[in-house]
């Protein structure tokens, strides 16, 4: 009889053990698993970082940092994000370099498109296509930091302080007008000639997005249309690039409330741009 309530009182620790084994199991699997934001994209794979010096490193090996950039590595923040893709569904891959004075700015763009659901293509570093433009708006990516001129000129791109950002190149594509002949860049671009009617992931409707958060110049407002493209001003850019990171910071960010006051008087986004001399 002993023995056998012995078995019984053994039996019934280990079960006991075994139960509280398990709990303790599940709690660690539900702490280790990612947590997601209220948009479902995993908390770990959306918000700004530095540049580590192993991108950094990268950026150089595929040319899209140079020698005598206007912004190092020290400069530029990686913002991650989660988008929504053509395909409807979300995405937790996406990625893009900026200046890190605007850099929750940018974040709080992308996640304002996500919660829209305007679909991007991808978004991918340009040390994908080794720095080289016409490779990346090709593959309809969407893109900001890379070291080089405007195409065509000397003039240093406002891409090369982090400060410009082009969306689905292929649904807004850059275009030429010469002897009553358009040209499209990418070519892939010429199904979305007609603007006025407005397909998915046209930037036409998010002008005000990317206003909204300091990108208030838009490329479809140019003589030459270049609709892929939102940027600051180059004064702006150059105010930006010669303070401090805090100060920097917080002059864009008066920058953006500057425009917003505008925007709340009734006033239209164009008489409220061109506000940047704070």
């Amino acid at each position: 009889m002993g023995l056998n309530r012995d078995r019984a009182l053994t039996i019934r620790a280990i079960r006991r053990t075994a139960a509280a084994l398990s709990a303790i199991a599940f709690i660690l699997l539900i702490s280790a698993s990612p947590k997601l934001t209220a948009g479902g994209v995993r908390q770990d794979r959306e918000g700004v970082a530095p540049i580590s010096m192993e991108l950094c490193r990268d950026m150089k090996l595929h040319h899209v940092l140079n020698s005598g950039a206007v912004v190092g590595c020290e400069r530029l923040r990686l913002v991650n994000f989660g988008y929504i893709g053509f395909d409807g569904q979300l995405h937790n891959d996406g990625e893009i370099v900026v200046m890190d004075a605007v850099a929750d700015h940018v974040l709080k763009i992308f996640v304002t498109l996500r919660n829209r659901r305007f679909p991007i293509e991808r978004a991918k570093l340009m040390n994908s296509y080794d720095g080289n433009d016409d490779a990346s708006i090709a593959d309809n990516n969407t893109s900001s930091f890379n070291d080089r001129k405007v195409a065509g000129t000397t003039a240093i791109s406002l891409h090369a302080y982090g400060l410009a950002i082009d969306v689905n190149p292929i649904q807004n594509p850059y275009v030429e007008h010469s002897r009553g002949i358009l040209t499209f860049s990418p070519k892939a671009g010429a199904r979305y000639a007609d603007r006025k009617r407005i397909q998915s992931g046209m930037a036409e409707t998010v002008v005000d997005v990317f206003a909204d958060h300091g990108f208030a110049t838009w490329g479809g407002h140019w003589r030459t249309a270049d609709y892929q493209h939102f940027q600051v001003s180059r004064k702006m850019a150059d105010q930006l690039a010669r303070r401090s990171p805090a100060e920097a910071q917080a002059l864009f960010d008066r920058y953006v409330e500057v425009y917003r006051a505008c925007r709340r008087t009734g006033r239209t986004l164009n008489s409220c741009t061109g506000r940047d001399q704070l």
